[in-house]
């Protein structure tokens, strides 16, 4: 069956809303609806919750730059959204800058057009954005039948021969899911081995560099990883993936400051999840990075938000019955800011964790915690009776010791 030549529907992500009436008539007239979207939330919004085959967006969005906001957008796991095509808008005698002009390269297949826009030149580019994107998703259908190949021990031989059999057609595509199916079976050199093939065919392809510096650390070659890395990122910043690659093996080499560097540029660039800032945060706990933790927590979150967060973590891991993790989120929170009258709600679910164990020594505990949450907050009537109760069961276990 012949392509569809164009797309049915657009997304125009930009502030000025005379370019979507300006454009809207003649593309009407070529059956392509047009939907604006003037701020960041209802760009992320009508994303969520339709398919645009084409999306144009203002390389100047105010509100997050547009290559970020197309690397998140390809992130998600429906392969219709993931196959989008997309076409930058370049204000009036704007021009790329150079590293502009690389994280284009290294993203791959992105348009650009210039304002005013010429509807036949728009035309052009949207049946070309189209194609490609029809192309993206008959490749995902080799890609699915490759991965469910090598889902199972029994057919990953056969998986291997499959991607193989088809390199040729496929070129970096196809050493890029070779790539993809060793590194799933976590044989890691094979993984490198076929980056270095993508590499011979195309020595700067950062791609290419990109998975090489991970499967790099995974191979615990961290300064060679970083050394990779830190190249690709001063031609071509802000690529999310290589950012989130460098906290972590900054982390791995022992140098935090650096870390935090990279870590605060994807909080920056994730400023609408806050989710992002809080793994952040528990990476470097991990690493024993405490004081790094604590520190960036207080330059990027307020006192409600972190209570809020580990709040509702705590009670979610009590519920599903882990309360000795439930208890570390609980302290982990009353370490960023210890002196937050909001740690009332902290100290309470606290000390509720510490009476599911059911005895005397965590009791006392329990009972400490809701006398500080007493403190913060006098009126808070659920502790005054928590209190009550711990406060009677341990007066009886007393009683019965003695």
């Amino acid at each position: 069956m012949q392509d569809q030549e164009l797309p049915n529907k657009i997304l125009m992500v930009d502030a000025d809303k005379s370019i979507v009436t300006q454009l809207k008539r003649p593309l009407e007239n070529m059956k392509i609806r047009t939907e604006p979207a003037p701020d960041l939330s209802t760009a992320l919004y009508l994303f969520q919750q339709n398919i645009y085959p084409v999306v144009l967006i203002d390389i100047d969005f105010a509100e997050l730059p547009a290559l970020v906001l197309i690397q998140r957008w390809r992130s998600s796991e429906n392969l219709d959204k993931k196959a989008t095509g997309f076409i930058l808008v370049l204000g009036n005698r704007r021009k790329l800058e150079a590293t502009e002009k690389k994280l284009m390269e290294e993203l791959e297949d992105i348009d650009v057009i210039a304002k005013p826009i010429n509807p036949a030149q728009l035309t052009s580019l949207l049946q070309k954005a189209y194609l490609r994107r029809n192309q993206k998703l008959r490749y995902t259908e080799i890609v699915k039948q490759a991965r469910n190949l090598a889902s199972s021990q029994e057919t990953y031989a056969e998986a291997k021969i499959f991607v193989q059999a088809n390199i040729k057609k496929l070129g970096l595509k196809g050493y890029d899911l070779l790539r993809e199916l060793y590194e799933q079976a976590h044989e890691y050199p094979q993984a490198l081995a076929a980056v270095e093939g993508m590499l011979q065919e195309s020595p700067k392809y950062l791609p290419a560099l990109n998975h090489k510096g991970r499967l790099l650390l995974k191979l615990g070659r961290h300064q060679e990883a970083l050394k990779i890395m830190e190249e690709a990122d001063k031609e071509a910043p802000q690529n999310i993936d290589r950012i989130n690659d460098m906290a972590s093996a900054y982390l791995l080499a022992k140098n935090p400051d650096k870390a935090v560097e990279k870590m605060r540029e994807m909080i920056q660039l994730h400023a609408d999840q806050p989710e992002v800032k809080f793994d952040m945060f528990s990476r470097l706990y991990e690493h024993g990075f405490d004081d790094h933790a604590i520190r960036l927590c207080k330059e990027t979150s307020d006192p409600r938000e972190v209570v809020r967060h580990y709040n509702n973590k705590g009670v979610a891991l009590a519920k599903s019955e882990k309360v000795e993790e439930a208890i570390r989120e609980y302290e982990r929170a009353l370490r960023y800011f210890p002196q937050s009258k909001e740690n009332y709600r902290i100290l309470f679910n606290l000390a509720l964790s510490h009476t599911s164990f059911k005895n005397a020594d965590h009791y006392k505990l329990a009972r400490d915690y809701l006398s500080q949450s007493l403190r913060l907050k006098s009126d808070f009537d659920k502790a005054q009776h928590a209190l009550e109760q711990v406060t009677e069961q341990i007066k009886k276990w007393e009683k019965t010791a003695s």
